[in-house]
């Protein structure tokens, strides 16, 4: 048994066509195809938020506070030096 993963645009029509090379002639095969169709970030699937909101059965998740960031000495730039110029 082997597993074949890629990912292929349909056509016009919609029709997904799919031509997968088994190297024996004549041969009976047993063939599952699962379609997930992809999905572009601004584009989610309706009610994934809520599902996923949803989806935590732990705990409350808190953030603990984060402290003082450290103290840094000043930078300074040499005379030579000059910053790229804003287009």
């Amino acid at each position: 048994m082997r597993t074949l993963h890629f990912r292929q645009k349909t056509e016009a029509s919609g029709q997904l066509r799919l031509d997968i090379p088994i190297g024996k002639a004549d041969a009976e095969c047993d063939v599952v195809v699962v379609v997930e169709p992809t999905v572009a970030p601004k584009d989610w699937l309706p009610g994934f938020w809520q599902q996923l909101s949803q989806g935590w059965q732990g705990e409350l998740l808190t953030r603990p506070a984060q402290g003082e960031c450290d103290r840094r000495d000043s930078l300074s730039l040499t005379a030579n030096y000059q910053l790229p110029s804003a287009h």
